[in-house]
């Protein structure tokens, strides 16, 4: 509003005035007009009479309203490539201390293993110290191989039924000691029997989804529990229909995660910021790649989380009622 009187005034003193953008509301002027804000570029000037005195306002000017949008779209769009050199930057010099830690590891006891008159014992610890640094590097190595076919729109989707108790139970089962030795208690719960438990799905990309984010709450728990399961839930599609979908969670009594960080955590290589002080062992593309798959998948996946009390990851998987 300001721009446009100031304009006016300068016209009137018989400058020509080119204003290059100026945001313009027409209903500060005539209010019968909706409020409709537009960019415009104008020029104006006076048409004086025969005393030389001015006698009219001539004014011309184009609406750019679709112009300024693009440049802003242009702008963010900047700043999210930037942010994205930056965070991949950060992910491979990462990378080069998670590839080179377990490759130490291996190399190092494999050298170790040669020394004579080395206990049965010693040879065991050996052995699982080389194990565990190759789980761990190929663990790193499938994830980029992951994250490089999503990124390359590569990754195919090969839907089946998937029996949701079995594979849950089967993830229960898999890391319930490894959750006890640290002293925090992992809970399953499921809500449909057996034949009920039926979605038609991708099942190692379901698999993967659950597994990556129990490992994550792992991560980052320390004591208390951990929780994961489904219930069934119903949403109005269109006022009428009603969609049927199996939401899972996986609840932590963890550390949390600040607010400002919430809406972060599933960028691909978000974990790998040099600046993330929260960042824990790891290539950091496991919520990155749950993200993509259960979109794949035709779910929708977020987070609840309060920082020093935990966190509840959600996500939601289409569901199709089976007779029993």
């Amino acid at each position: 509003k300001q721009s446009v009187c100031k304009f006016f005034e300068r016209i009137k003193k018989g400058e020509v005035v080119h204003f290059p953008d100026i945001y313009y509301d027409v209903h500060l002027v005539d209010s019968s007009f909706p409020s409709n804000p537009i960019w415009v570029s104008a020029l104006g000037f006076t048409l004086n009479d025969i005393n030389g005195k001015p006698e009219k306002i001539v004014l011309m000017h184009e609406n750019i309203t679709k112009q300024k949008i693009a440049e802003q779209e242009l702008r963010i769009a900047k700043v999210h490539a930037e942010e994205s050199d930056r965070l991949k930057s950060a992910f491979l010099a990462n990378m080069s201390h998670e590839i080179r830690t377990p490759m130490n590891g291996i190399l190092g006891f494999a050298e170790l293993l040669k020394e004579p008159g080395l206990s049965g014992e010693e040879q065991q610890e050996y052995i699982d110290i080389i194990e565990k640094s190759g789980v761990r590097m190929l663990n790193i190595i499938n994830d980029i191989i992951d994250i490089s076919k999503i990124e390359a729109n590569l990754m195919k989707v090969d839907i089946k039924e998937c029996f949701v108790n079995n594979i849950m139970e089967f993830i229960y089962n898999f890391f319930k000691p490894q959750v006890e030795e640290i002293g925090v208690k992992l809970i399953f719960k499921n809500s449909l029997t057996d034949k009920k438990a039926i979605i038609k799905t991708d099942y190692e990309k379901f698999f993967s989804i659950i597994t990556n984010l129990v490992k994550n709450a792992i991560k980052y728990t320390n004591e208390g529990s951990i929780e994961f399961g489904y219930e069934l839930v119903e949403t109005l599609h269109e006022s009428v229909l009603k969609e049927k979908s199996l939401q899972f969670y996986i609840k932590d009594t963890g550390i949390g995660i600040p607010k400002d960080r919430q809406s972060a955590i599933f960028e691909r290589f978000i974990q790998a910021d040099i600046s993330d002080k929260m960042a824990k062992q790891g290539a950091g593309l496991g919520l990155a790649i749950s993200k993509a798959y259960v979109e794949m998948l035709g779910g929708k996946i977020w987070v609840e989380s309060e920082e020093r009390v935990g966190s509840t990851f959600y996500f939601t998987l289409p569901y199709e009622s089976v007779t029993e």
